[in-house]
C-alpha cells in the first residue's frame, strides 16, 4: 500500500512521510508489563502516546524516557493491570484514538483555512484590535 493510498491527497501537505523509519525492539513482555525500544521517534509522538495510554482504563504506568537528546531513541514502558487491559492491547487502543484525534485536528485546521481570519468570540472588538496591531 502506498503513502497515498493510506493517507489519500492531502492538497496542503498537512501529512508528509517520515525521512526516518521508525524501529521497535520489545525488550520485556510479560502478562502486565511491555518495554520497548523506539528508534527514529521522540517526544513529539511518544509524549501524546503516554499520555493517552494513561487515560486508558487499567493502564498502571505509561512513561518513557530518550536515551541520548541527540539520538531520536527512547524507552517505552507500559504497566496494566491484565484483569483489565494487556500492554499490547492498551498500545493498539492508544494508537487509534490517537489517529482519530489527529485526523480531527487536520479537518479543523481544513476549516480554519477555508474560513478565514476571524475574531474569536471571547475577545471584544477593541481587544481584537489590539492583539491585531501587535503582530
Amino acid at each position: 500500500m502506498s503513502y497515498l493510498d493510506f493517507y489519500g491527497e492531502d492538497p496542503l501537505w498537512f501529512w508528509r512521510p517520515r525521512t526516518k523509519e521508525i524501529k521497535i525492539k520489545i525488550l520485556k513482555s510479560s502478562e502486565d508489563l511491555l518495554e520497548f525500544e523506539v528508534d527514529g521517534e521522540t517526544h513529539t509522538f511518544l509524549n501524546p502516546l503516554r499520555m493517552e495510554l494513561l487515560d486508558i482504563d487499567g493502564v498502571r504506568f505509561a512513561a518513557y524516557r530518550i536515551i541520548h537528546p541527540l539520538v531520536d531513541k527512547a524507552r517505552f514502558i507500559v504497566r496494566t493491570d491484565p484483569s483489565k487491559i494487556k500492554p499490547l492491547d492498551a498500545l493498539k487502543l492508544a494508537k487509534e484514538r490517537l489517529k482519530k484525534k489527529a485526523v480531527e485536528l487536520i479537518g479543523n485546521l481544513m476549516d480554519a483555512v477555508k474560513e478565514g481570519e476571524r475574531k474569536p468570540d471571547f475577545l471584544s472588538e477593541v481587544e481584537y484590535r489590539k492583539v491585531k496591531a501587535r503582530f
